[in-house]
C-alpha cells in the first residue's frame, strides 16, 4: 500500500496561521470576557492579594480572629469608624474578588461582630459579578423599593446588594452585605447606606 501524503494549500496554511494569532488577540482585546482575563492576570502580577468568599455566606456571628482564620493572607487594618453598621472598619486592598477585578475589601464591626461588608469591584466586572450571583443565589437580583437603584437578594443573614447597572462613578462600583442586625440598626436609625 502507497503512503499518501497530504499537502495543503500554502494560502489555506497562512489563513489558519493568520487565525491562531489573530483569534486569541481579538478576544484578549475586544471581548469583555478577554479584557477581564488580562486584567486579573495583570493585577495578579502586581500583588494585591486576592479573596475568594461567598458574601452571601457571611453572618453576623463572624468575628474578627474567625476571619483570620479563614484568610491568613488578608492583613486587614481596622480602625475606629462611625457608620451605619458598626463602630470599626476593617479595610484591605486586594486584587481580585472570586477571580474578579476588584479594588477592596471592607468589613464593618460591631464590637467583634462582622455587621456588614463592602467589596469595591472594577465597573467592568458588574456583569460577570452579577452573572456569579446569579448563578450562586439562584435567582436574580429584585428591586427592592427601599433600595431602587439597587438589586437585591435576600440571604440566610440579612441582604446582599449592588447597583442595578453599572456605575460611571468607579466608586459607586460596590457589592454589599448586610446582616439582618446591621438592617435592624439601619432602619432604627433612619439612616441610608451610601
Amino acid at each position: 500500500m502507497a503512503s499518501m501524503k497530504m499537502r495543503l494549500h500554502p494560502l489555506y496554511k497562512k489563513f489558519l496561521l493568520l487565525a491562531m494569532v489573530l483569534g486569541p488577540l481579538y478576544w484578549l482585546t475586544l471581548t469583555e470576557d478577554g479584557q477581564l482575563r488580562v486584567d486579573a492576570v495583570l493585577l495578579t502580577l502586581a500583588g494585591e492579594p486576592e479573596l475568594n468568599l461567598t458574601i452571601e455566606g457571611l453572618n453576623g456571628e463572624l468575628t474578627e480572629a474567625q476571619f483570620h482564620q479563614l484568610f491568613p493572607d488578608l492583613a486587614l487594618d481596622c480602625a475606629p469608624a462611625a457608620t451605619p453598621f458598626g463602630d470599626r472598619a476593617c479595610r484591605v486592598e486586594i486584587s481580585l474578588f472570586n477571580t474578579l477585578p476588584a479594588r477592596a475589601f471592607t468589613l464593618y464591626m460591631a464590637g467583634d461582630r462582622a455587621r456588614a461588608a463592602r467589596v469595591d469591584y472594577r465597573p467592568r466586572s458588574q456583569g460577570a459579578l452579577e452573572a456569579q450571583l446569579r448563578h450562586r443565589l439562584g435567582v436574580t437580583g429584585q428591586r427592592d423599593p427601599d433600595h431602587p437603584d439597587a438589586q437585591t437578594w435576600r440571604v440566610a443573614d440579612g441582604l446582599v446588594l449592588m447597583p442595578a447597572t453599572r456605575p460611571k462613578d468607579p466608586s459607586q462600583a460596590a457589592l454589599f452585605w448586610l446582616s439582618a442586625a446591621a438592617l435592624s440598626q439601619v432602619k432604627d436609625r433612619g439612616a441610608v447606606a451610601e
